[in-house]
């Protein structure tokens, strides 16, 4: 079975389960399917569910940057380069906070739920499927990882680039520049406000933007007036919550990946792989290798990359893992 080149899908679904969010973010999302050409939609393919980072949409995979490929161009060299053929879905998780970490949450909206119990089974009604795996990058990377520990039946192999963990030093340096920037506004609903009617928005007030949202999945909290979310840090004073902070680190790969259970998915998988650049700016490539670590520990088979990089423009990155998904799980249907 042999295509050389893919082509792009666009799959228009009014989500039932982004009905009244309390964003007010638009339920009709377009999911981007890329196919081979060639091969029919009822001809059953590995398919890859690629997840974006925070601000991102599945369908800017498709944009031409300067100096790099699109994805569907990726996808194209690297089948004439041997790769196996497969499907890509580009999911469109964003919110007006800038992304969900793909959880459900009664603040952001549920889009677990969305992704794997409704947008999943349309998808896979036009495009048949012979296995799954899920790819991500940073906080994609984050949701590739717990979208298969919450949904493990779902998944054959996971690959996750620079996919948010070790909490306390990707997430929190960026509190006190991120809190100053909220309270140079007068406040959160203040900041956001000012947020969406700026046109120009400067990476200090993302990164502001970033914490708010993160507050939403990991800590909701529908009975503050303010905003519905707690937040680990006093704004005035720096001090931690620890209830809070224990609801934002029990979602910590490098805490998920102790519990039995946990080991005992990523232990079935056919292909578990994860890398991180060594100057990121997050700290990762820091959980990556206490991830390795830990997963040594508890021998679960895994494949751990540190590359000369950062945090950004890293989708060469998929040039290793889209091959190593696509013959793991080619290898299934053998």
């Amino acid at each position: 079975m042999r295509s050389d080149r893919y082509e792009a899908h666009f799959v228009t679904l009014d989500s039932v389960s982004l009905k009244d969010n309390l964003l007010g973010d638009p339920t009709q999302r377009t999911t981007v399917v890329l196919s081979p050409q060639d091969i029919p939609p009822d001809e059953p393919l590995p398919m890859i569910w690629v997840l974006t980072g925070y601000t991102g949409r599945g369908i800017a995979y498709l944009n031409h940057n300067p100096w790099q490929e699109n994805f569907l161009d990726r996808l194209t060299r690297l089948t004439h380069q041997g790769m196996r053929p497969i499907r890509a879905v580009l999911p469109d998780c964003f919110t007006k906070l800038g992304g969900s970490q793909y959880l459900d949450s009664p603040v952001t909206g549920p889009y677990a739920t969305y992704l794997w119990d409704e947008l999943r089974p349309q998808i896979e009604s036009r495009f048949a499927v012979s296995a799954r795996a899920v790819v991500g990058k940073s906080s994609g990377g984050f949701g590739a990882l717990v979208s298969v520990i919450m949904r493990p039946e779902l998944f054959q192999a996971l690959a996750s680039h620079s996919g948010d963990m070790l909490f306390e030093w990707s997430y929190l340096p960026d509190f006190p520049k991120a809190y100053q920037v909220i309270e140079s506004q007068g406040g959160i609903r203040q900041f956001i406000d000012a947020f969406l009617r700026r046109d120009d928005k400067p990476s200090s007030w993302i990164n502001a933007m970033n914490i708010i949202c993160l507050a939403a999945v990991y800590s909701p909290n529908l009975n503050k007036q303010d905003f519905p979310a707690d937040f680990p840090l006093r704004f005035d004073t720096l001090e931690m919550d620890r209830d809070v902070w224990q609801k934002w680190m029990r979602w910590d790969p490098l805490q998920l990946v102790d519990q039995v259970r946990v080991q005992n998915i990523l232990s079935s998988l056919q292909l578990l792989y994860f890398d991180a650049g060594r100057f990121d700016e997050f700290q990762l490539q820091y959980g990556a290798t206490r991830l390795h670590q830990k997963l040594l520990t508890y021998q679960i088979p895994h494949q751990y990359e540190l590359y000369d990089g950062n945090h950004f423009r890293t989708n060469h990155r998929f040039d290793h893992s889209l091959p190593l998904l696509a013959n793991a799980l080619w290898t299934l249907r053998t």
